[in-house]
């Protein structure tokens, strides 16, 4: 079921009506909330959202004192494979809300902040169909940490820029992975992977808030220009 506007919930109603930063904005001075979820699987199709984490920084800071987790209970069953990827098993979710209610905490914590993400291509898909049930629109606006990681590997080694793991680029980066596969702990490295990364970027050229979320298409150009040199 699809809610409409009169029936939404808290976080649902506030994302609805707060707007993210403008893109023109520092990005130092903007609103970010680094998101993880942990899945059944990677076709949103038949796969299901079983566990979140989102932490929010501001100022070039994460908050995890204002971080938030939460768990969803599926409507189908776990296979073998995903629970070796995260350890969430049936026992663990039985007593976990069903998604239509588990999200409405993430979608307030996400209200007027722009998402960070890990792998866009795989968050956003899901998130955008967790909000449809709502009766929203995912907003266009999202940082993926594996792309401005490949940007920064581009700038240090001067090769074919490649998009990393989470762990491998945090490790990379001298950045501890907090507790892998954990939908917290890892939206908590995700944050700090974006502040690092966007720091040092911004020491090459000033960065804003578009120039970070549209950083895809300054990969694109160059992984076009490597190949035309190669």
């Amino acid at each position: 079921m699809t809610r409409s506007a009169g029936e939404r919930r808290p976080g649902a109603s506030a994302y609805a009506l707060e707007r993210p930063p403008s893109g023109r904005m520092p990005w130092r001075e903007a609103r970010w909330c680094a998101v993880d979820l942990e899945l059944t699987g990677l076709d949103p199709r038949r796969d299901e959202i079983i566990a979140f984490g989102a932490v929010p920084v501001e100022d070039a800071r994460a908050l995890p004192g204002r971080a938030l987790a939460g768990m969803v209970r599926p409507d189908g069953a776990l296979g073998e494979a995903s629970i070796k990827v995260h350890g969430l098993r049936h026992v663990d979710l039985e007593h976990a809300p069903e998604l239509d209610v588990a999200i409405d905490p993430l979608l307030g914590c996400m209200a007027g902040r722009i998402p960070i993400v890990h792998f866009a291509e795989v968050e956003r898909r899901f998130l955008g169909r967790a909000l449809r049930g709502q009766g929203l629109r995912l907003r266009r606006p999202m940082v993926d940490t594996s792309v401005l990681g490949a940007i920064w590997l581009h700038e240090r080694d001067g090769v074919q820029p490649r998009r990393m793991m989470l762990s491998e680029l945090a490790a990379e980066l001298g950045i501890p992975s907090h507790r892998p596969h954990d939908a917290l702990g890892d939206a908590l490295t995700t944050a700090e992977l974006f502040i690092v990364l966007a720091t040092h970027l911004d020491g090459l050229r000033g960065e804003t808030v578009k120039s970070l979320v549209t950083a895809d298409r300054r990969l694109e150009a160059i992984r076009a220009y490597s190949a035309r040199q190669s």
